[in-house]
């Protein structure tokens, strides 16, 4: 004998929707989902400096779901608790006298009193590439497990005068996607 449950959503004990189908057979967990993109708005020119200036992606085309993250002076804090696949595009232009630059991209988990250094985007060129430069995309998984304490941010080291990170409050040049993927691990 088959049993066939029909439902539109399954509701927490306090009577909130958790879980939606609809007649397709879509389904909706509106209190898992959390993805936002956020861009730099102008060239970020300070050597050894947290990167800031940074604004969630305004186009008519986007929109992010869940909470979103939260950004202060350069340091994103995280919505809620999950595994989050960070994605920084770093686009670094770079003078022809300035031949490495660096982005750290760094996370802490104790509200920023230390931070684990994650991954490197560097650029290295020659004196003889004038206003060379390079966009690059580093991905990394973070667990967090606590959203009150944990961080993100990215950091310059060896951005020479007249090198700079690209920014555009148009579109995007350097530019972060965070996506939670599942609940921490």
């Amino acid at each position: 004998m088959t049993s066939v449950i029909k439902v539109d959503n399954i509701q927490n004990s306090t009577g909130t929707a958790a879980l939606s189908i609809d007649s397709s057979g879509q389904v909706s967990m509106p209190n898992t989902v959390e993805i936002d993109a956020w861009r730099l708005t102008s060239n970020f020119t300070t050597d050894a400096a947290t990167i800031s200036g940074w604004e969630r992606t305004d186009d008519a085309t986007f929109a992010y779901a869940g909470t979103g993250m939260t950004e202060s002076s350069g340091v994103f804090t995280f919505p809620k608790t999950g595994l989050y696949k960070v994605t920084p595009q770093v686009e670094i232009i770079t003078s022809s006298s300035d031949t490495v630059v660096n982005v750290y991209v760094y996370v802490s988990s104790d509200s920023g009193s230390n931070y684990d250094l994650r991954g490197l985007l560097e650029v290295r060129g020659t004196n003889s590439d004038p206003n060379g430069g390079s966009a690059m995309t580093r991905c990394i998984l973070v667990n967090v497990t606590n959203a009150s304490t944990f961080r993100f941010r990215l950091e310059t080291e060896s951005l020479g005068s007249g090198s700079n990170i690209a920014g555009n409050t148009d579109y995007d040049r350097t530019s972060i996607m965070f996506e939670r993927i599942t609940d921490s691990q």
